[in-house]
């Protein structure tokens, strides 16, 4: 399926970020998004690209600006968001498309997460430890003995650069100091198994959703960690990074000016990861002289649709870092 090709006015599109207070998030966005909410107000997630009724992003230039993507693709399969934790999520799963306690209208959720930003000793949640069953999960949860109930989980330490895939049934949890883009599909379905006996923004308990956790929760080792921008990639070159839930990711680097030509088959939905540019394309409507541009830094997400024209991403200095993600 053709995601957007149906638009009349096919072009790339600019999404202004929808920021989530968490009581887990803090202030670290500021330094991604200028537009973040001000004061004190705990943020831990950006959505930088959402067809998901829980936060559909606007399109920010152009003839369709002010629509949500919502608005006009409502079946887009795919959210990116920008996440910072001041201290560790709870611990939870998400369970696959064909399971049959999903709200109507709402898949499984597969994502990929690429850490930013680490803090020394920043760790994550990663799957069950070795030999843990479902009922020693079972009695340890009914414990609710901190310690009995951690040792239960496969702690793994993280650092910049760092790619980790979480299928459904992943039993996972971002810890304390880490900033992450996270690709996911388009769904909002969590179940918490633990969350440390901690209040929520209101300062009432969180819920739980234990019953449905153990349902879908998997007790096979993850898949492995990868460090795929620990290798040097040449410059204007895509470099396929992962495969998941029907899409494909990339990285890549944009040193000077690099023409790209869109795909009639699939859209491409870019997070600029760092660095500073502009993104260009031929417009029927506008003179050469005035070709239409998208300002580019890091946070940055633009959604190119299939069968959209040519367009060159120019770099200002240095090289601009991107994360691509396009359907497999």
């Amino acid at each position: 399926m053709l995601f957007l090709d149906r638009l009349h006015a096919a072009y790339p599109m600019l999404f202004a970020a929808e920021f989530k207070e968490k009581v887990w998030g803090g202030r670290r966005l500021k330094s991604w998004f200028d537009n973040m909410p001000p004061g004190p107000t705990p943020i831990g997630e950006a959505w930088v690209l959402s067809a998901h009724p829980s936060g559909p992003t606007r399109v920010t230039n152009g003839r369709l600006a002010g629509r949500t993507l919502a608005e006009l693709c409502p079946e887009f399969p795919l959210l990116i968001k920008v996440l910072s934790c001041d201290a560790d999520l709870s611990v939870q799963v998400h369970p696959p498309d064909n399971y049959p306690h999903l709200h109507a209208g709402e898949s499984g959720k597969s994502e990929v997460w690429l850490v930013l930003e680490a803090a020394p000793g920043a760790s994550i949640i990663h799957g069950l430890a070795e030999g843990v069953t479902p009922d020693t999960l079972k009695h340890s949860l009914a414990s609710a003995i901190a310690a009995d109930v951690m040792s239960c989980f496969r702690r793994v330490p993280v650092a910049a650069g760092d790619l980790i895939a979480v299928p459904p049934g992943t039993v996972h949890a971002l810890g304390a100091g880490l900033v992450v883009a996270e690709v996911q599909q388009s769904s909002d379905t969590t179940y918490r198994l633990w969350d440390y006996g901690r209040l929520g923004i209101d300062g009432r308990p969180r819920e739980l959703h234990v019953e449905q956790a153990m349902d879908v929760a998997s007790y096979s080792r993850p898949p492995a960690i990868t460090r795929p921008f620990a290798f040097e990639l040449g410059a204007n070159t895509p470099q396929f990074i992962c495969g998941f839930a029907g899409f494909d990711v990339w990285r890549s680097v944009c040193s000077g000016s690099w023409h790209r030509i869109g795909s009639p088959d699939t859209f491409r939905a870019t997070l600029v990861l760092s660095g500073c540019g502009t993104l260009q394309w031929d417009d029927d409507e506008s003179p050469i002289s005035a070709r239409p541009r998208i300002a580019l830094r890091p946070g940055s997400c633009v959604l190119v649709p299939a069968s959209c024209p040519s367009y060159t991403i120019h770099c200002d200095h240095g090289q601009l870092g991107l994360l691509e993600i396009t359907l497999a």
